[in-house]
C-alpha cells in the first residue's frame, strides 16, 4: 500500500496479504466441505476482498509519499471504509434471515444504514481497483435510478424511492447477485490454479514449448508469443496477467530480432486475448457461459475450437508477413531451448492436470471441483519434480498471490451487480433488448453491430469475465429472440468482451504490453486492433457461416467453409500488412481486402470467384520484382 516503512503501513499490508490468503483457503474449503448460504458465501468473499483492496491500494497514490498529514488522512480514510464494509457485511450475516422473512421491502433504519454503507464501500473499492471507467458507469446507473422518472421516452422509468434503490443495490439483486456468484463459485478456483502454475514454475513449460515450435522460423519470437499465450492464457484467465507472464520473455526477444516496440507490444497484447477463447478452458469463460446458459461444457468447447484456431492462425500469418516485409532473420538456433529430459516431468504434470479437469467436467462434476482437482494435481505432483518442488514460502505465496490475483475481479463484479440490478429494476435492459430486436427485424447486421459496440464500450478496462457479465443479460435474450441460437449469441458477446481488452482508449492488455515494450500505449492499442481484426470479424462470420461453430453442418460443408475462411485470413493479413511474396501497392491491398470479404462470404459464388481471383494474383501478378524496393507501395506498420 504505502510505505515509508511506518509500522502502521506494514501492519496494514500484512492484514491485506492475510486477507488474500484467507480468500484462497476459503475457496478450497467451501469446494470440499460445501458452500454456505448465498448471502454468507458471497459476503465473505466481498468482505475479505474489500479488506485486501483497502489495505493494499491507497485512497490517493499521490498522498503516499506526500506530507505526514496527507499520509495519515489516507490511513484514516482506509480505516473508515474498512469499518463501513465490515459493519455492513457482518450486519447482514446476523440479520439476513429476519430481513428476508419479515423486512424485505420495508427495511428499518439500521437496514438502510447497512445498505448505504455497503454500497458506498463497494463503489470506493471499484474506484481503487478499476479506476473511473467502471465507477462512472455504476454512478450513471445509480443516478438513473434516482432521477430516471424525469426522463421521457426509452430511458424513462417509474419513480423509485430511496429505500427501494438502497435495498436493491446491496442485496441479491445487486452487489450479491449473479456476477459476484459466478466469480466466487466458479472463476476463483481457476485463478488460484493459474497462480499455482506460476509459482511452481509449471507454467514456464508453455513458453519453452512455444519457442521450440516457432523459434527457428522468421518472426519466430512473435509467433512464440501467440502460441505461448494460447497455452498459458487458456488456464490463466486474465489477459493482462498473460501479457506480464509471457510478455516479459517474448517482447524483449521480438525487439531484439528487429520488430518495433509498438509492434512487439501489440503482438503480445493481441496474443494474450487468444487464451481467453482457446479451448479446453477458455480462461474459465466456458464455465461462466455454461453456468448461465445451461449448455453443456463439451458443446461450448467444441463450438469454440474453429474460431479460436482461425484467430490464432491470423496472428501467426500477420507476424510472419511483417517479419518478411522487414526482411528479418531467424534467431540463432543456439538461443532456442532444446527438448531435454528435464522438461518431461513438467510436461507430464501440466498434461495430467488438464486431463483431470476435462475428465471431471465431462463426467458431470462441477467446474469448481474440476478446477480444484487440477490445482491439487499440479500442487501434489510438484513435490516429485525437483525444479517445481515448493517450500513453505512458495506454499504461502500460492495462497497470497492467488488471492491477490482475484480480489480486483471480486470487487468489480460486486459493482457490476449494481448495474445489472439497476437495468433490471428500471426496465432499461428490457427496452434495450427490444431496441435490438426491432432493429434486427429490419436489419440484422445493424443489430449485431449495435450489440458489438455495446460490448466494447461497457467492457473497456474490465477483466473478460466482468466484461461478459456486464452485457450478457441485456443483449443475449434479444439476440436469441432474433432467431440466433443461444450458444451463438453468447459466444458473440463473449468474443467482444475479450476484444475490449485491446480496444482503445482503455485497452488494458495493450497498456500492460506497452509498459514492457516501452512504447506508446495508444499506438500499441491501435496496432493491436489491426492485428486482431479477425477477432472482431469472426463473431459475424459464424452467424452467417454456422459451420464454423460445428452447428449441425455436414462434414464436407464444414471443411469447405473452414478452408475458405482460412484463405480469407491470409488475404486479410496480406492487405493489412501490405506484403505477400513482395510488398504490395495500395491498390493491391484493397484488392486483397475484397478477396478476403468474398472468401468469408456465406455465398458459394462469391467464395469461388474470390478464390479464383486470389489464386491468379498469387501466381501471376505477385512474382517477385528484384527492382522493387521493400518499401514500395506499402507503408510500414
Amino acid at each position: 500500500m504505502l510505505s515509508n516503512g511506518h509500522p502502521y503501513d506494514k501492519i496494514m499490508r500484512l492484514i491485506g496479504l492475510t486477507a488474500c490468503a484467507f480468500i484462497a483457503a476459503f475457496t478450497f474449503y467451501t469446494i470440499l466441505a460445501g458452500q454456505f448460504t448465498a448471502q454468507v458465501q458471497r459476503g465473505i468473499f466481498l468482505l475479505a476482498s474489500g479488506v485486501a483492496v483497502f489495505t493494499l491500494k491507497p485512497f490517493r497514490k499521490d498522498w503516499v509519499d506526500s506530507t505526514p498529514g496527507r499520509q495519515w488522512a489516507d490511513r484514516f480514510i482506509t480505516l473508515f471504509f474498512m469499518g463501513l464494509l465490515t459493519f455492513s457485511v457482518v450486519y447482514l450475516f446476523f440479520n439476513y434471515f429476519e430481513i428476508s422473512v419479515s423486512r424485505e421491502g420495508i427495511p428499518n433504519s439500521w437496514d438502510l444504514i447497512c445498505y448505504t454503507a455497503g454500497a458506498v464501500t463497494v463503489l470506493e473499492g471499484v474506484r481503487r481497483t478499476d479506476g473511473w471507467p467502471l465507477l462512472t458507469v455504476i454512478l450513471l446507473v445509480v443516478l438513473h435510478l434516482f432521477w430516471g422518472h424525469h426522463i421521457p421516452g426509452l430511458l424513462g422509468h417509474h419513480k423509485m424511492s430511496y429505500t427501494e434503490i438502497l435495498e436493491m443495490c446491496f442485496s441479491l439483486s445487486g452487489v450479491f447477485g449473479i456476477a459476484l456468484a459466478v466469480v466466487a463459485n466458479v472463476v476463483f478456483i481457476f485463478i488460484l490454479f493459474g497462480a499455482i502454475l506460476r509459482i511452481t514454475g509449471a507454467g514456464e513449460i508453455f513458453i519453452d514449448l512455444a519457442y521450440m515450435l516457432t523459434g527457428r522460423y522468421v518472426g519466430g519470437p512473435a509467433q512464440c508469443a501467440v502460441v505461448a499465450s494460447a497455452f498459458f492464457g487458456s488456464i490463466n484467465g486474465s489477459g493482462p496477467a498473460n501479457v506480464v507472464s509471457t510478455g516479459a520473455f517474448t517482447i524483449p526477444l521480438m525487439k531484439r530480432t528487429g520488430f518495433k516496440p509498438e509492434f512487439a507490444g501489440a503482438v503480445e497484447a493481441t496474443a494474450s486475448c487468444v487464451g481467453q477463447i482457446m479451448p479446453p478452458i477458455m480462461g474459465v469463460g466456458v464455465f461462466i457461459m455454461s453456468e448461465i446458459t445451461g449448455i453443456e461444457y463439451g458443446r461450448i468447447m467444441i463450438a469454440a475450437i474453429i474460431p479460436a484456431l482461425l484467430y490464432s492462425f491470423s496472428l501467426l500469418v500477420n507476424v510472419r508477413f511483417q517479419a518478411a516485409k522487414l526482411n528479418l532473420s531467424a534467431v540463432d538456433r543456439n538461443e532456442i531451448p532444446r527438448f531435454t529430459r528435464s522438461l518431461i516431468p513438467r510436461l507430464v504434470v501440466i498434461g495430467l492436470a488438464i486431463l483431470v479437469i476435462l475428465y471431471q467436467i465431462l463426467t458431470g462434476r462441477t467446474p469448481s471441483m474440476a478446477g480444484l482437482s487440477g490445482a491439487f494435481v499440479v500442487f501434489g505432483a510438484s513435490f516429485f519434480v525437483k525444479e517445481m518442488r515448493p517450500d513453505i514460502k512458495k506454499i504461502v505465496a500460492m495462497l497470497v498471490e492467488g488471492g491477490k490475483d482475484g480480489v480486483g475481479l471480486i470487487i468489480s463484479c460486486a459493482g457490476i451487480g449494481i448495474i445489472i440490478g439497476g437495468l433490471s429494476a428500471t426496465g432499461v435492459g428490457v427496452k434495450f433488448s427490444q431496441a435490438i430486436i426491432g432493429l434486427g427485424q429490419a436489419h440484422l447486421p445493424l443489430a449485431l453491430i449495435m450489440t458489438a459496440i455495446c460490448c466494447l464500450l461497457l467492457g473497456m478496462g474490465l477483466p473478460t469475465a466482468a466484461s461478459y457479465l456486464m452485457v450478457v443479460f441485456i443483449a443475449a435474450p434479444a439476440m436469441s429472440q432474433l432467431g440466433l441460437p443461444v450458444l451463438t449469441a453468447h459466444l458473440f458477446i463473449f468474443y467482444f468482451a475479450v476484444m475490449s481488452a485491446i480496444t482503445p482508449p482503455v485497452a488494458v492488455c495493450a497498456y500492460a504490453a506497452a509498459g514492457i515494450s516501452q512504447s506508446s500505449p495508444m499506438k500499441t492499442g491501435i496496432l493491436a486492433v489491426r492485428l486482431g481484426t479477425v477477432g472482431f470479424l469472426l463473431p459475424f462470420l459464424w452467424i452467417y457461416n454456422p459451420e464454423l461453430t460445428l452447428s449441425g453442418a455436414g462434414f464436407f460443408q464444414t471443411v469447405w467453409v473452414t478452408l475458405s475462411c482460412s484463405l480469407a485470413v491470409i488475404a486479410l493479413a496480406a492487405g493489412n500488412i501490405g506484403f505477400l511474396r513482395r510488398p504490395l501497392f495500395f491498390s493491391e491491398r484493397l484488392i486483397f481486402f475484397g478477396i478476403a470479404f468474398g472468401l468469408a462470404s456465406h455465398m458459394y459464388l462469391m467464395q469461388t470467384a474470390a478464390l479464383g481471383i486470389g489464386v491468379f494474383i498469387y501466381f501471376k501478378a505477385l512474382k517477385s520484382n528484384p527492382e522493387m524496393s521493400l518499401d514500395a507501395g506499402a507503408d510500414r506498420l
